[in-house]
């Protein structure tokens, strides 16, 4: 069965005004999807909320993806603050966790060991890292040396295409999927407007990207819509993915 998954930033007007995303995972099903992704950096740090979202969503019969806005690869190491993540996807009832890649420039020799006991000891689950918006952290070919890493080292972790975000990092998305789509599990769905300074995520047909062929070059089966729009911009873009598949 396919992962149709909403990330709740498609309620940023809701969030900004302070709204908990407890009370958004049903909104989500009402779109048609069958999986919300919650982040982290609107969540306000209890185990008390992450319960309530839990509860919500098994109410609503949606599943949870967890997207942390923090790098797995921080001066070198592993992140010290996964084991929290992991603890957190864990109380939402989720077995997806996403991460950003981070700076691969410095990594350390035993990165790939530490990362993978710290996976084998917290169950099975998903995880992926992700192209995010950021220069540093971003640009295709440190993505592309992070995941030979990850293929020397037989690590369990999946790369999360951002159709988008590639335009932030002085690249562009046909480039990084004949370079990333052997190892991409997961999309994340958004268009891009505008240049320069300028530029916006937008609902998939409204901007410059074919995401219809660019999603063709990939083999997946989750995919992510993560853009702010009126709702049945949403649902449109949704029937439009399902129709593809």
């Amino acid at each position: 069965m396919n992962h149709y998954i909403l990330n709740t930033i498609a309620f940023k007007d809701k969030l900004d005004e302070g709204v908990s995303q407890a009370d958004l995972v049903a909104k989500a099903k009402d779109l048609g999807f069958n999986f919300v992704e919650i982040r982290n950096e609107f969540l306000d740090g209890t185990n008390t909320e992450l319960e309530q979202i839990k509860d919500k969503a098994n109410d609503a019969g949606i599943g949870i993806y967890y997207s942390v806005n923090d790098a797995l690869v921080k001066n070198g190491q592993v992140n010290p603050d996964i084991d929290r993540y992991i603890r957190e996807m864990q109380t939402l009832g989720s077995k997806h966790l996403k991460m950003n890649v981070g700076n691969v420039a410095d990594i350390s020799s035993t990165f790939a060991d530490d990362l993978s006991k710290k996976l084998s000891t917290n169950g099975e689950f998903e995880f992926n890292v992700e192209n995010n918006q950021t220069l540093e952290d971003s640009q295709l070919d440190n993505i592309v040396s992070f995941f030979k890493l990850v293929d020397q080292s037989k690590l369990p972790i999946g790369f999360c295409f951002d159709t988008a975000n590639w335009y932030w990092t002085e690249s562009e998305p046909d480039t990084a999927a004949q370079k990333l789509a052997s190892v991409t599990k997961y999309l994340h769905l958004k268009n891009k407007a505008g240049s320069g300074s300028n530029k916006s995520a937008v609902s998939l047909d409204k901007g410059e990207i074919d995401i219809k062929s660019l999603i063709s070059k990939f083999n997946v089966e989750e995919y992510g819509f993560e853009y702010f729009t009126p709702s049945a911009e949403i649902e449109h873009d949704l029937d439009e993915i399902k129709a593809l598949n």
